[in-house]
């Protein structure tokens, strides 16, 4: 499996696409990839090198269906027109074009094959099929099923841990600066304060009175970034993948219980200090 990339044009702009370049067997292909064919058939990449699969949200960028010629640029810039056998749907994981391996060998810059996806034929000795793909001189790497999602699920991870770290380190500053607004409108309210504990108001009243205002504003500023949350990601969420935004309940649940904690922290803090002084009452 060869793997390179491809350039097309929509809208008149050049935009790039990963791109696979498989040869072998291609009536197993699905055997050893699960594209989630849509139409066509990836079997047919095998009869001529003028063919190609599209992802399928790729494919109705184009406006193109099976049968069409698509123009591509190989990755010298060679112009080609292969004609779409067939569509598939996890594109965004796999690669977004497939591509018979001799169209593309001869116009990449390391032809080398990068992976060997091999299906057992049933009964097949597997230890005797990882010693024959392993050779007499080693230095390839032999895994199964198992190995191969481990260590697409490692990748996974530490590209994970990256995006976590940044999150953190933004949402930390998001956290620092509404803290830090709550706080000085606490501060600015002490006239209000004053007046309400000169006519009579307890302490208690008013600490109350502010949480349940911070409360309010914790609420409303969940409900409103949710909804530019999830006015922003479905369709870009749609447009790339196909489906809706996926948000993991112990993620937001979380966020949520700190946000509202961190409102009611800088409101109640600043308010328990503008009360330990006494009001100030007019002489006579």
């Amino acid at each position: 499996m060869l793997r390179t990339s491809v350039l097309f044009t929509d809208s008149q702009q050049i935009d790039s696409a990963t791109a696979l370049g498989v040869d072998g067997d291609l009536a197993m292909l699905p055997e050893v990839l699960d594209l989630g064919v849509r139409t066509g058939s990836p079997a047919d990449l095998g009869r001529s090198p003028g063919t190609v699969a599209l992802d399928a949200g790729l494919a109705q960028e184009l406006g193109v269906r099976v049968g069409d010629q698509v123009p591509l640029w190989l990755g010298d810039g060679t112009a080609v027109r292969p004609v779409l056998v067939a569509t598939y749907a996890r594109g965004l994981g796999l690669g977004q074009v497939l591509l018979p391996r001799a169209a593309v060998a001869a116009h990449v810059t390391d032809g080398y094959d990068s992976q060997v996806l091999v299906a057992d034929a049933p009964g097949a000795d597997r230890a005797a099929v990882a010693a024959g793909l392993s050779g007499p001189g080693g230095g390839v790497t032999v895994t199964g099923r198992a190995g191969f999602a481990a260590q697409a699920d490692q990748a996974a991870e530490l590209s994970a841990w990256a995006n976590t770290v940044m999150a953190g380190v933004l949402g930390g500053f998001a956290a620092v600066n509404a803290a830090n607004t709550l706080v000085m409108t606490v501060f600015e309210r002490r006239r209000e304060v004053a007046l309400l504990r000169l006519a009579g108001t307890t302490r208690r009243q008013v600490r109350r009175m502010m949480c349940w205002e911070a409360l309010l504003v914790a609420v409303a500023g969940l409900a409103l970034g949710g909804a530019i949350a999830w006015t922003t990601l479905v369709p870009i969420a749609r447009g790339v993948a196909g489906t809706g935004p996926y948000v993991p309940p112990g993620l937001v649940l979380p966020l949520a219980a700190g946000a509202v904690l961190l409102c009611l922290a800088a409101t109640a803090l600043p308010t328990r200090a503008l009360l330990r002084n006494p009001p100030v009452t007019a002489a006579r």
